[in-house]
Parts: structure tokens; C-alpha cells; sequence
């Protein structure tokens, strides 16, 4: 049969199939694990979220990439904060445990948070809500000193305008 090729290029992070399982598998990690904190930390809905993001992250970024990540050992502490708060989750004490697994998460992934809020500012529905010059929210126009007429007489340029005849 004769197929066109699609001329746009998908990420590569959708076009092996183990990466869209690890994709699917952290989402759905992460939907039942916010939804276990909004029903009052339910232990069922936490711990199935938990096993959904340990099993999605190998499957998103390889066994090996995963494993070279998580125990470099400037991250030893984030990643002992994370797994023992997964650890405590499967146990039965969720409180604790996502309190630790959110300090892990945080010393693991701090570094991309500046990236991640910049490309956020240049979003056009969301850049608004951080401060981006192009977010389409409505935000002020930044002034300039251009704006201001009062530019123009400091400069002399009325007086100028005003001895030239052609005008």
C-alpha cells in the first residue's frame, strides 16, 4: 500500500513505544496519586499512584538512564528522600510519606524549575499568570519613556518642530 510520510516531526519522546507507555504510566501515576491527596490521603489511590511512577520512569527514559540519574551520588540524599517516602506510602503512612517524596522530588528536579517557568512566561494562555511579556492575558503594556510627552520638551525637539517652516 502506498502511505504518505507525515512531514511533521513528533517528539522523541512519542515515537517509541516504551516511552509512550512511561508517558501514560507517569500520568496516570500522577492523577491517582493527586487524587488520593484530595480524598484525604487515600492510602489505595497513593500507593497505586506510586507504583505507576516507579514502573512509568524506567519505562520513559530507560532502565540505565534511570538508574545513572537517580544514584549520581550529589542526588544520594534526594534520591533516599523519594524512596523512602515511596516506602512509607506502600506501608500505610501517606502523609509522611508524600511530604518526603515531595522534598526528594524537589532536590531531584529543582534545577529544571527555572526552565520550566520560563517556557511557562511565554505560553500564551498561562504566560500571564507568570509574568510574561507575551501571555495574552491582558497585563499591562510595559511603559516607555517614549509614552511620555514630557520626553519630547525635555529634549527640545517641540522647539524644533515649532521654528521649521515646512510644518
Amino acid at each position: 500500500s502506498s502511505r504518505r510520510k507525515s512531514k511533521t516531526k513528533l517528539p522523541t519522546a512519542l515515537t517509541s513505544a516504551n516511552r509512550k507507555l512511561g508517558i501514560i504510566l507517569l500520568s496516570a501515576g500522577a492523577a491517582f496519586t493527586a487524587l488520593g491527596i484530595t480524598l484525604f490521603f487515600n492510602k489505595t489511590l497513593m500507593r497505586l499512584g506510586n507504583l505507576l511512577f516507579v514502573a512509568g520512569v524506567p519505562a520513559m527514559i530507560g532502565p540505565g538512564r534511570t538508574v545513572g540519574y537517580f544514584l549520581q551520588p550529589k542526588k544520594a540524599r534526594a534520591t533516599g528522600c523519594l524512596a523512602c517516602g515511596v516506602f512509607l506510602v506502600l506501608v500505610g503512612h501517606p502523609v509522611i510519606g508524600i511530604l518526603l517524596e515531595i522534598f526528594g522530588l524537589l532536590n531531584l528536579f529543582g534545577n529544571m524549575f527555572p526552565l520550566v517557568v520560563m517556557m511557562a512566561k511565554n505560553l500564551p494562555v498561562v504566560g500571564g499568570l507568570f509574568g510574561g511579556n507575551n501571555g495574552g492575558s491582558g497585563g499591562k503594556r510595559k511603559e516607555s519613556r517614549y509614552d511620555d510627552d514630557r520626553y519630547y520638551e525635555e529634549e527640545g525637539y517641540e522647539r524644533e518642530y515649532r521654528r521649521d517652516e515646512r510644518y
